[in-house]
């Protein structure tokens, strides 16, 4: 099959991206009706009302192409932001994507297009090294320091062939941030040739002081920082596919060359503009998530169990009793869904998903019941 097409030998060395486990698959895999995700870092309270209410009131035009939704939503990022961080940001400085793995695609496709080097540190997201492959590129993972970013081993990998630097703070899935000081610290060190990308999708959950504002280096004129923010997290709107960039506006004007048309329809666009007027919505999800991760931290400690100190809405578990297939195997029995890290490269971890109260009680007796014959 195929054996007389021309095949692209880039994609050829991609890996399949494979995410958390749907609860329907769950369900019919082990004949179960009650199932509990914790393993995509999805938001457990859901969207906000006022987003539903607006998807709904949108789809009576579904039979119209996208019209003015997302000039919209980028003048609406730009009110509500300028707002809060005192920024001076107009809708030309934003670009949206259908979720931000789409938007990693179109920044490979903009610069990794002469197989240029991307540098990220691993473990962390998979999807910059997977993009940076497909369009031809070689992707540089420089090792942890501590679960942390290391910056300063970023820095000392820079070549004349690096067009691309993703920078995850909060790191997925360490939950780990880099701070202000430090983030200062390495940008002095990063030619004006290389593009810095700082994925910002969980920044919403942290409460560090001294985190590190991306939009800092936007404000400031630097044209080759790009900061991502997502709708899926906090606003709980994964399932709607919808993120947005943060960048100069010669920047954006170029990586729009690489936006597919319409990649966005406007029920979704509208549904962020309304979350964004929900501001009480985000702080219940802000809260729920810093409250249950100090439960779920003292469930560990007393199950025995290595964790990283986390600043997202998800705990890395490092230390286990038994192997991360025997564990999974069993939770999974038990309806619970987590996220095994071997696809991350962390192949003796699992990230867990901060959840309700009772979602994170019944994790904790499930693991009690697996560990205690251990």
């Amino acid at each position: 099959m195929l054996k007389d097409v021309r095949l692209n030998p880039h994609l050829l060395t991609v890996p399949s991206y494979v995410g958390g486990k749907p609860i329907e698959q769950v369900q019919h895999e082990y004949g179960l009706s009650d199932v509990v995700k914790l393993g995509s870092n999805e938001n457990p309270i859901g969207p906000s009302p006022l987003a539903v209410a607006a998807f709904h009131a949108a789809l009576h035009d579904a039979n119209r192409y996208p019209g003015i939704a997302d000039q919209r939503l980028r003048h609406k990022l730009a009110d509500c932001i300028n707002a809060r961080s005192g920024t001076t940001f107009t809708c030309d400085h934003f670009i949206t994507a259908n979720g931000l793995s789409d938007f990693l695609r179109m920044a490979a496709h903009a610069f990794i297009f002469d197989g240029g080097e991307s540098i990220y540190c691993a473990p962390t997201f998979p999807l910059y090294s997977i993009f940076t492959k497909m369009f031809g590129g070689t992707p540089i993972g420089v090792p942890h320091a501590e679960y942390r970013y290391n910056l300063p081993a970023i820095a000392g990998a820079i070549t004349e062939r690096t067009r691309l630097i993703f920078l995850c703070n909060p790191n997925n899935p360490t939950g780990t941030i880099v701070s202000r000081d430090e983030v200062a610290a390495f940008m002095e060190r990063v030619p004006p040739s290389v593009v810095v990308i700082l994925d910002e999708s969980y920044h919403d959950f942290v409460d560090d002081p001294g985190y590190s504002n991306g939009l800092d280096y936007v404000q400031a004129g630097r044209e080759t920082v790009i900061v991502l923010r997502s709708f899926s997290k906090a606003y709980g709107m994964a399932n709607l596919r919808i993120g947005y960039a943060i960048a100069a506006p010669p920047m954006i004007a170029y990586l729009q060359h690489a936006q597919i048309p319409f990649n966005t329809g406007d029920p979704i666009l509208r549904a962020a503009i309304a979350a964004l007027d929900d501001t009480a919505h985000v702080q219940r999800v802000r809260q729920l998530a810093q409250s249950e991760r100090e439960y779920l931290y003292r469930g560990f400690t007393e199950l025995g169990l290595g964790f990283v100190a986390t600043q997202a809405n998800f705990i890395l578990l490092t230390r286990l009793p038994c192997d991360v297939k025997t564990l999974d195997r069993e939770l999974l029995q038990r309806g619970i869904i987590v996220r095994p890290m071997g696809g991350f490269g962390m192949p003796d971890a699992v990230r867990v998903t901060i959840g309700l109260r009772a979602e994170n009680e019944r994790l904790l007796r499930a693991l009690s019941e697996i560990l205690q014959p251990l």
